[in-house]
């Protein structure tokens, strides 16, 4: 597994030249170049990459990208989070940029002009495409993406967003990556609002999520169980907080 960090710095492009777009990107360029972060690339797999970085307002929570090659080696980003142009090469030259899919409305920071800097079509939830087209030009929903062997996403049962979570099968097995459904943040690294809001410690389903984003308790539940059932299960990786590969079957029933 390689490991590299980087200092990550805006690499936009202009806002002024994407049209109905100017406002959502202006608005998501001004907050990164105000909160520039160490990024950390790893290599989990053969064909799964992970970037990781702050999110870009203060409180010590932090984010995470999953890049997974594709079959016929095309790319596939599962949010967004920017990189420097040396590790934005290494990146393309391992595999052709292809889509950016977004987990739902609440993920879209960076999304556009990321998309827009590498020509990426964007997927999302059905659940939540109403909201995701209000804030960027929405190819399709995650049904609409194309089959592939080691790659598909499903829409969280019991969410109100469809929160997408991706399952990967790799040769070290299969890995689960999560929108928010799942976190599993250090406290250390945290702001104290947010860990009086629960947000801290897991893996688990926090409080403001269960509050604000999930309709059915127990759809969520079976459908985390489907997941922890699935053969050769190597991690879970929560896009908020660190990942897990002890146990990941345990730590979602």
């Amino acid at each position: 597994m390689g490991r590299i960090d980087v200092d990550v710095v805006a690499g936009h492009s202009n806002p002024t030249e994407l049209g109905h777009q100017t406002d959502v990107i202006a608005e998501d360029v001004y907050i990164w170049t105000a909160f520039q972060a160490t990024r950390i690339i790893d290599k989990i797999d053969d064909n799964l990459w992970l970037v990781e970085g702050d999110v870009p307002t203060p409180g010590g929570i932090r984010r995470r990208m999953a890049i997974i090659k594709r079959g016929d080696g095309t790319l596939v980003f599962f949010h967004a989070v920017p990189l420097r142009e040396p590790e934005l090469a290494e990146v393309t030259a391992w595999g052709k940029p292809a889509v950016l899919v977004v987990g739902h409305d609440q993920h879209c920071i960076d999304a556009v002009p990321f998309a827009v800097k590498l020509g990426l079509k964007i997927y999302g939830p059905g659940r939540n495409a109403a909201k995701l087209r209000a804030r960027l030009d929405l190819a399709g929903t995650l049904a609409d993406l194309p089959a592939d062997p080691a790659l598909r996403f499903e829409e969280m049962d019991g969410t109100k967003t469809g929160d997408a979570v991706a399952v990967v099968h790799s040769k070290g097995g299969v890995s689960l990556i999560f929108s928010d459904c799942i976190q599993h943040s250090p406290a250390a690294t945290m702001a104290w609002p947010f860990r009086l809001l629960g947000f801290s410690g897991g893996p688990k389903v926090v409080p403001l999520f269960r509050l604000l984003f999930m309709n059915d308790r127990e759809k969520l539940r079976a459908h985390l169980s489907r997941l922890a059932a699935l053969p050769n299960l190597a991690r879970v990786i929560p896009f908020h907080g660190t990942l897990v590969d002890h146990d990941p079957a345990g730590v979602l029933r």
